[in-house]
């Protein structure tokens, strides 16, 4: 965890840095880490909290039998 936030510091130091020394990058940073943003936002949430928690019933496996072979009447 804690390299994760040393280097999100240091790739938020560049791109203040970079918008800057240009205004049109910073522009572009600015959008792209919104994007990148809103990604982890939607990444976090449960997607089973949006859900009332009822599963329906599996179909039960219905396997096709043979019908039993009726023994022929014999000529006697």
């Amino acid at each position: 965890m804690m390299l994760m936030l040393i280097v999100a510091l240091a790739l938020g130091g560049a791109g203040v840095y970079a918008s800057y020394k240009d205004q049109k990058l910073g522009a572009a940073l600015v959008v792209g880490l919104t994007v990148v943003t809103v990604f982890f936002v939607l990444m976090d949430k449960d997607p089973s909290a949006a859900a009332d928690g009822t599963v329906p019933p599996a179909a039960p496996a219905v396997t096709p039998t043979a019908p039993p072979v009726q023994p022929s009447p014999s000529a006697s």
